[in-house]
């Protein structure tokens, strides 16, 4: 039976937490936590004890362009993007080479070369095999109205303070939007999806994201006006706050938020979706 609603509801999930691995990671200015995490062989999946790890960090800047910026982390790397007041490009490039012995695995991160132009980045370096490896993961700090597109394939992509059109693809890594505004689109195969709203309205065209394995986590400041659009397909919904609901309640949830406004759109086929007040 179908009944028509017009009325506050709550919609409440047997989660009452959110996985670790969806948690906040932000671009971090200082390296020497990350050199130190990376020679301890923690912090990545996949990972092998017995070899050997070389890590550094290498650093450059160039002037930004009016091109769309085009990050490319390879098969193992992150992307972590934060939008400044800047008119540069500045690029920390963090590389994992392992090998069967300390010097094995220097002389591959010798190999690995870290191209940067004001609308690309990339690495790229020697084949590997199994008992040789190497990944780069990139930070990167851009104008806050650049166009970017970022892709990985086996690694988190982050995004932060950003103010353009901006493509985020993973196929097997989370996906966390922050502060964001402009014409946003983001897509992860494998993956939890995290964003954080502020202020009082998304400013653009909107944000579209959304996973096929994954939870979906919406935090949301107190006051924000939006159409939001969001829903599972085999998961449980949790809403923390009052939202009004015309027509039948299901797990696709279609409503305006305060005074309504751009739409913000975040799903997922398989995982849970939690909606919370910052």
């Amino acid at each position: 039976m179908t009944m028509r609603l017009a009325t506050s509801i709550l919609l409440f999930s047997l989660f009452t937490s959110v996985p670790l691995y969806a948690q906040r990671t932000r671009v971090r200015a200082n390296t020497s936590d990350w050199l130190e995490d990376c020679r301890d062989h923690s912090g990545h999946w996949g990972n092998d004890d017995e070899r050997a790890r070389h890590c550094e960090v290498r650093r450059s800047a160039v002037r930004a362009g009016s091109g769309t910026i085009t990050i490319d982390a390879g098969p193992n790397g992150a992307i972590s993007v934060v939008g400044g007041d800047v008119d540069s490009v500045i690029v920390v490039a963090k590389i994992t080479a392992q090998a069967e012995t300390d010097s094995v695995a220097a002389e591959l991160a010798r190999g690995i070369s870290i191209d940067v132009s004001p609308t690309s980045m990339r690495s790229r370096g020697p084949s590997t095999h199994r008992r040789r490896s190497w990944w780069v993961s990139f930070d990167v700090t851009v104008p806050r109205k650049s166009a970017l597109s970022a892709e990985t394939t086996n690694g988190p992509i982050s995004l932060e303070g950003l103010a353009g059109r901006v493509e985020a693809r993973a196929v097997n890594g989370p996906l966390s939007v922050y502060d964001m505004s402009g014409d946003v689109t983001g897509r992860t195969q494998n993956g939890p999806i995290t964003a954080e709203l502020r202020g009082t309205k998304w400013e653009g065209r909107g944000l579209d994201l959304e996973t096929q394995n994954g939870p979906v986590t919406l935090r949301i400041a107190d006051g924000y006006n939006a159409h939001l659009e969001t829903g599972t397909v085999n998961g449980p919904m949790r809403f923390d706050f009052p939202v009004t609901v015309q027509g039948r309640i299901s797990k696709q949830l279609s409503v305006d938020l305060g005074s309504g406004g751009a739409t913000i759109r975040a799903v997922t086929t398989n995982g849970p979706v939690t909606v919370r007040r910052m």
